[in-house]
C-alpha cells in the first residue's frame, strides 16, 4: 500500500513537472523594438521572477551608446556627456558618479549582459513600455514618423488603398483587367501591367517596395514588379484594411464584417494582436493608432497595443488625421477633434463617406443626397463645393488627382483639382 501512495505521489510531482515545462514551452517570445523598430537578439530576453531583463549591447547600440568592457564583471556604458558604471552580479550602477539601485543584478547568459528594463529608463531617460511581452523603449529624442516613411495616405487607404504613388508613377489596380497591378506616369502616358495578382488593393510604397494584398495573401515586391514575395498568408478571412508605416505592417483579418487589428514586421515576423475586437477603420500616426470598434467606438492606443483609451461614443465612419486633427463622420456629420481627444467640433451637417484629405479640403461623397455626389469641404472656412454628379465611393488623392469609382460603370474615373 505504501510503496503504491509512493508511486501515485510521484506521479503527481512529474505531472506537475511536466505541467510547468509545458508552460513555459508555449510562453511567447518578449520582442523589444526602440523608437518602434524590432531588435534582433542572439540571445533572447528573459521573465526572471517578475522581472523582464534584456541583452544590454543590442539595445545601447540601437540607442546610439557604446560599451566598454574593463574587465571580467565591469562594464562602462558612454553616450554623449553621459557616463554609466556597472557590474555583474551588483545591483549599485554609477551615473556620473551618481548612485542608484536596480531591482535585480545584471548576469550573464551566454556571454551576454543582461540587464533589467529599469535599467534602461534610468540609465538612458527612455520611456519603458511592457505589455503581452512586448517592449517598447522610446527616447526623448526619438523622431515623429513622417509621410515619407508612410506606404500610402489615411484617406487613401481607407479608401481601399486601389492608387499609390512613387516619384513621377502612380500604381493602382485595373478594373478592366481583373483588379491587376499596373502603373504609369502620373501625365497618364507609359501603362502597363507589373504583375498578374487579381484584385489587388490595400498598395503601399515604401523604402522602394511595394506591398499589397491580393486574394488572402500580403506581397512584397520591387517597384517594378520583380522580387515578388510572401509576407504573409492568412487564408480565409484574409486582410481587410492595411497599412504600412516604418517597419510595421497593420492590418485587420477575419471572416466577420469587421475584424481584429494586428501588426507584423515587413519581413513577415514578429505578428502581433493589437485589438481582439472588431476594427472598422485605422488611422496609424505619430506612433498612435487612431481607430473605429463596431463603427460605434473611438479608442486611440500606442502602435504597439498599450495606452489604449476611449476617446468617444456614437456612430462612426471614415477617420483621417492632419495636423494634429482628426476629421471623421460622427453621427452622421462632420466633425473635427484634437489628436488629444479635446475639442470635438462640428463642421458641416453633410453626412459625409469616402473620406480623404489634400491641402486645405476634406473631400466626400455626401450621403445626405440619394445620388451621394461628389463635395469638398474647405478646412480653414468650411466652406463646401460640389466638384461633380457622378455618384461616387472609393474616393482616392494622389496629387492633384481624384481618382474614384462610379458604381454604374466598371471603371476609375478621374478630375483634376486646384
Amino acid at each position: 500500500m505504501k510503496k503504491w501512495m509512493l508511486v501515485l505521489l510521484s506521479s503527481f510531482y512529474l505531472l506537475g513537472s511536466a505541467t510547468s515545462f509545458v508552460n513555459a514551452a508555449e510562453t511567447p517570445p518578449i520582442t523589444v523594438t526602440v523608437n518602434d523598430h524590432l531588435i534582433t537578439f542572439d540571445v533572447k530576453p528573459i521573465h526572471d521572477h517578475g522581472i523582464v531583463l534584456v541583452p544590454l549591447r543590442f539595445v545601447v547600440d540601437e540607442l546610439g551608446g557604446n560599451i566598454t568592457s574593463l574587465n571580467n564583471n565591469e562594464l562602462i556604458l558612454s553616450k554623449g556627456t553621459t557616463t554609466i558604471t556597472l557590474n555583474i552580479g551588483s545591483k549599485i550602477v554609477k551615473k556620473n558618479q551618481e548612485q542608484f539601485t536596480l531591482t535585480k543584478a545584471p548576469i550573464l547568459v551566454d556571454s551576454r549582459t543582461l540587464v533589467p528594463l529599469r535599467f534602461l529608463s534610468e540609465a538612458f531617460g527612455a520611456s519603458i513600455k511592457y505589455s503581452n511581452n512586448n517592449v517598447s523603449i522610446v527616447t526623448h529624442e526619438s523622431p515623429i514618423l513622417s509621410p515619407a516613411i508612410r506606404g500610402n495616405s489615411i484617406g487613401n487607404l481607407n479608401n481601399g488603398g486601389w492608387y499609390a504613388s512613387y516619384e513621377d508613377w502612380i500604381f493602382f489596380n485595373n478594373p478592366l483587367d481583373q483588379g491587376t497591378l499596373y502603373k504609369e506616369k502620373l501625365d497618364g502616358t507609359d501603362r502597363h501591367k507589373i504583375n498578374d495578382d487579381v484584385f489587388v488593393d490595400n498598395l503601399n510604397m515604401i523604402n522602394e517596395k511595394l506591398y499589397y494584398v491580393s486574394g488572402n495573401t500580403i506581397y512584397k515586391s520591387d517597384i517594378d514588379g520583380t522580387n515578388r514575395e510572401i509576407v504573409m498568408e492568412l487564408g480565409l478571412g484574409g486582410p481587410h484594411l492595411m497599412s504600412v508605416v516604418g517597419d510595421w505592417i497593420y492590418y485587420t483579418k477575419g471572416t466577420s464584417m469587421f475584424m481584429p487589428l494586428y501588426r507584423i514586421q515587413t519581413d513577415g515576423t514578429s505578428n502581433q494582436l493589437l485589438e481582439k475586437n472588431e476594427v472598422s477603420s485605422i488611422a496609424v500616426v505619430d506612433g498612435k493608432i487612431y481607430y473605429t470598434m463596431y463603427l460605434s467606438k473611438l479608442f486611440i492606443m500606442d502602435v504597439d497595443g498599450s495606452n489604449k483609451k476611449k476617446l468617444l461614443d456614437g456612430s462612426f465612419s471614415n477617420i483621417v488625421v492632419k495636423n494634429n486633427t482628426l476629421y471623421f463622420n460622427y453621427n452622421k456629420n462632420i466633425y473635427t477633434m484634437g489628436t488629444d481627444g479635446t475639442s470635438l467640433t462640428k463642421i458641416s451637417d453633410h453626412n459625409a463617406q469616402n473620406i480623404n484629405v489634400s491641402g486645405d479640403w476634406l473631400y466626400y461623397s455626401n450621403y445626405s443626397e440619394y445620388s451621394k455626389k461628389l463635395y469638398r469641404i474647405n478646412l480653414i472656412d468650411h466652406t463646401t463645393q460640389k466638384l461633380g454628379d457622378d455618384k461616387i465611393s472609393n474616393l482616392h488623392i494622389l496629387d492633384n488627382k481624384i481618382f474614384y469609382a462610379n458604381p454604374f460603370e466598371r471603371k476609375m474615373k478621374e478630375i483634376t483639382i486646384d
